[in-house]
């Protein structure tokens, strides 16, 4: 009998490249998850902070319901702070080729990252609505790296973990929606898929980074390359990507729940 594919986990990121928080049900806008990636670090001159160079962000688990944001990290002192505090002062940002603007929230945020960075920084908030639109995918996209969500299936976590020494936790790869009862990378040949009532495009394949190396549980990247290395050996492209899950653009929005089917349109 063959198994039918289902929606096994959720994740929001409420801070670019903090801890994931699990969801068991999410509402689906164009942008993506609600709530996702609402909020970025910025170093003084606007450049964008991330997991990439500062994995310990990976410890500092973000919750924001709209309207007060809290956050926690093992090391330091929590902090919550209302929406209704934030200065909203405009600020020049970006992410990698797209720039926009931001707004400025406030100095006890402000000051409470930048002693855990160890330089300072500027905690951004995108509003309620992003300014930031991709005309490639023709669409307003989160702080999220260019798509509005990332999907990722079990099996190909599994299949790379029978291929190396370690076990990699999914949280390690970032994904919004991950599926469960799928043959390994079936998603790479998925164009249009339905969730619920929410339906997606799989627009393109996710070009992986160093950011698959970090231990989300340590906040350090592993020093045996993992992931990484065994994924060079057969998930590399012709340009030298290396890829794992699906980035997908919301066609139709709508409230997901963990254990929906899927349902691939084409």
């Amino acid at each position: 009998m063959k198994l039918l594919p289902t929606l096994a986990a959720i994740y929001r990121y409420p801070i670019k490249s903090t801890a994931a928080e699990p969801l068991d049900r999410a509402l689906v806008l164009e942008e993506g998850l609600q709530q996702d990636r609402r909020f970025m670090l910025a170093r003084l001159d606007g450049s964008f902070v991330t997991a990439r160079r500062y994995p310990g962000l990976q410890r500092i688990t973000a919750r924001f319901d709209g309207e007060t944001l809290c956050l926690t990290h093992d090391d330091h002192v929590a902090v919550t702070e209302s929406r209704h505090m934030f200065a909203l002062e405009r600020f020049a940002t970006g992410v990698w080729a797209d720039e926009f603007a931001a707004f400025t929230t406030t100095i006890r945020l402000d000051a409470w990252f930048s002693r855990i960075i160890g330089q300072p920084v500027q905690l951004l908030w995108l509003g309620n609505e992003s300014p930031r639109y991709r005309s490639g995918i023709a669409s307003r996209v989160s702080f999220a790296d260019g798509y509005p969500l990332l999907l990722t299936s079990e099996a190909s976590l599994a299949d790379i973990n029978a291929r190396t020494d370690g076990t990699h936790l999914m949280t390690q790869f970032r994904p919004n929606i991950v599926v469960r009862d799928s043959a390994a990378f079936a998603e790479d040949r998925w164009r249009r898929i339905r969730i619920g009532e929410v339906i997606f495009r799989v627009d393109a394949p996710c070009a992986r980074c160093v950011m698959i190396t970090v231990d989300p549980t340590r906040g350090e990247c592993r020093p045996d390359g993992e992931p990484m290395r065994t994924l060079l050996s057969y998930r590399k492209s012709d340009t030298n990507d290396v890829y794992f899950g699906q980035n997908l653009v919301v066609e139709a929005g709508g409230e997901l729940t963990v254990g929906q089917g899927i349902e691939v349109l084409e």
